[in-house]
């Protein structure tokens, strides 16, 4: 096996990220760049010797549930071993500030270790991911008496936390959301019943609920939504009344408990501005999203590289059938949409950190000129338009090809890959999961359609084409086809603006041209630095721009009449 640790991540640690400036606007001029940057790759060294250690064990114990015993949930053994493994080297809560006892490290970083998690053992990824996404919620929106009072304990393990959402008529539209908040003499109770909530015998509960006092008028939208943290244990000691009814089963990720949690009026802490916990929520789900992307992308390389080796060590017809062409063509494929998805996600995560950056600097540079201060809004605001965009084509990307890969594996092994014991058959049924939970595709390629609505595409395609325009050598004929295919996006895209019903139709193909794009400008990124990823990149613009080119003729040549072909065909079946 490869290890767990290679260029793919650490040209982000040496070449493709301006740290310099990072550090020095997160910590000020002092700091010690190179120190820092060290202790970065050392937590990576730290996690993928974990997961290396983990992996086998994960694999061996994947069919093993969790039970529920006297109303608690209770992990498998090798979930229970992992996760300790995993506390007591301090890589849970990874973005809990450093007066809470964390690390507050970089997006780019915390997504790195939940990839490589993912890779030894996705239902603990699932349990471990939550943590940061949940504390750094607290952290924003919590009281400054919740925060001292349970950051703490999530960074060192002490507690856990779950983000509970869905109800039985609620799932990706939260309007539905039924589960009532009263308050009674300036204190808060939560009534009502959450399903499929992951890690749902966590302590830490965040309820988004309705508030008593405007439920009828706010029923059936996101308005009167509220944010609540949950514990199952009050500060005096007391049993809250938060109970687990039943665990669900699934088809993977059995190790990670999905769970009916019901509220019979438990006293709860409201966190963000009352009324607005959906917006609250957003930010942890925007998180999540890129947390599933790196979970997607840990499985399929994990899957990649079982392909790989057992097409070096099966022989038919007096040959590994690695050698036959078709199944070159196969692997590599799954090589370059494992990488593709992972240069997608961290284009996200750097520009999250630049921002996060930015903000700190100026929060601690009071006397910021006018001018200065304005300039740094100004590319905030730029890379925050990106941000939108990419973290619903990021999620998007990395699972369905997390779905798609796995699949392959499952036929490159042939037969053994359809056995139940089956690495690659595990792999598949953790990976499917990807692509609904924290928004389905759809919801995905819906929510990028928005942001393209709103204009994203000229910020996102200015930065391309400066970009594009900086590449030299060998790489410039093939930076000319991108910018032609970002032509071809643009006059294709306005084909959506006369009317909404066909631009939904055309959200996926209008997805994957965009996505396809950015990551051919960050591969040959990766190419302009490491001469050794120029195949890669060469391999995806010849491909993936030939995609565009169909996408984009499609989307101009066609019209809103498809809606009804659709439905006289789906009529074939009723």
């Amino acid at each position: 096996m490869a290890g767990y640790l290679h260029d793919g991540l650490l040209i982000y640690l040496g070449e493709l990220v301006d740290w310099g400036t990072y550090f020095r606007q997160r910590k000020g001029d002092d700091v010690d760049v190179e120190a820092e940057r060290a202790a970065l790759i050392g937590v990576l060294e730290t996690c993928a010797e974990i997961c290396a250690q983990i992996e086998p064990e994960a694999r061996e114990g994947w069919d093993q549930p969790v039970e529920l015993v006297d109303g608690e949930p209770v992990p498998p053994p090798h979930i229970q071993a992992g996760y300790e493994r995993l506390r007591e080297v301090g890589l849970l809560a990874l973005p809990v500030r450093e007066e809470y006892g964390g690390f507050q490290l970089p997006s780019l970083i915390c997504n790195m270790t939940l990839e490589l998690v993912s890779r030894a053992d996705a239902s603990l990824m699932t349990i471990m991911g939550l943590q940061g996404g949940i504390a750094q919620d607290i952290q924003e929106y919590g009281s400054k008496e919740l925060r001292e009072r349970y950051l703490p304990r999530f960074v060192t393990g002490e507690i856990q936390g779950s983000m509970d959402l869905t109800e039985a008529q609620a799932g990706s539209d939260l309007g539905g959301i039924v589960t009532r908040a009263t308050e009674e003499d300036g204190r808060c109770f939560l009534d009502g019943e959450k399903i499929f909530i992951t890690n749902g015998g966590a302590e830490i509960h965040l309820v988004l609920a309705r508030d008593d006092d405007s439920f009828d008028q706010s029923k059936g939208t996101t308005k009167g939504l509220s944010l609540y943290l949950c514990p199952r244990t009050l500060p005096d000691g007391t049993p809250n009344a938060v109970f687990i009814d039943r665990l669900e089963h699934k088809l993977g990720i059995h190790g990670s408990p999905t769970a009916v949690v019901r509220f019979d009026h438990a006293e709860a802490f409201r966190m963000a501005e009352k009324g607005k916990g959906f917006k609250a929520m957003l930010n942890l789900m925007n998180h999540a999203r890129l947390g599933v992307a790196a979970q997607g992308i840990g499985i399929a390389e994990a899957a990649t590289e079982e392909a790989i080796r057992h097409s070096k060590e099966r022989k038919q017809f007096g040959m590994p059938i690695g050698e036959q062409p078709l199944m070159k063509n196969m692997l590599a494929r799954m090589v370059l949409n494992v990488e593709g998805s992972r240069a997608l996600l961290y284009r996200c995560a750097v520009l999250i950190d630049r921002n996060q950056a930015i903000e700190a600097y100026m929060a601690r540079e009071k006397d910021l000129g006018e001018a200065e201060r304005a300039e740094l809004q100004r590319l905030w605001e730029r890379n925050e338009v990106r941000i939108r965009l990419l973290t619903p084509l990021a999620k998007y990307v990395a699972t369905e090809y997390c779905d798609e890969i796995t699949r392959l594996a499952i036929q490159v092994l042939g037969g053994i890959g359809f056995m139940a014991e089956s690495a690659v058959g595990k792999l598949h049924l953790d990976g499917i999961i990807t692509t609904i939970y924290e928004g389905t595709s759809e919801i995905q390629v819906s929510f990028a359609l928005k942001e393209i609505g709103k204009g994203a595409l000229e910020t996102v395609f200015d930065e391309l084409r400066k970009e594009l325009g900086e590449l030299t050598g060998e790489l410039v004929p093939l930076a000319e086809k991108v910018l032609a295919g970002i032509e071809l996006i643009t006059k294709a895209s306005s084909a959506l603006l006369t009317d909404f019903s066909y631009a939904l139709l055309c959200s996926r193909p209008e997805a994957e041209m965009v996505s396809h794009v950015v990551v051919a400008t960050e591969l040959l990124k990766q190419a302009q630095v490491v001469p050794q990823r120029f195949d890669l990149a060469a391999s995806w613009v010849n491909r993936k721009l030939l995609e565009v080119e169909m996408h984009a003729r499609r989307i101009s040549t066609g019209s809103v009449d498809r809606i009804a072909r659709c439905e006289s065909i789906i009529g074939l079946f009723e």
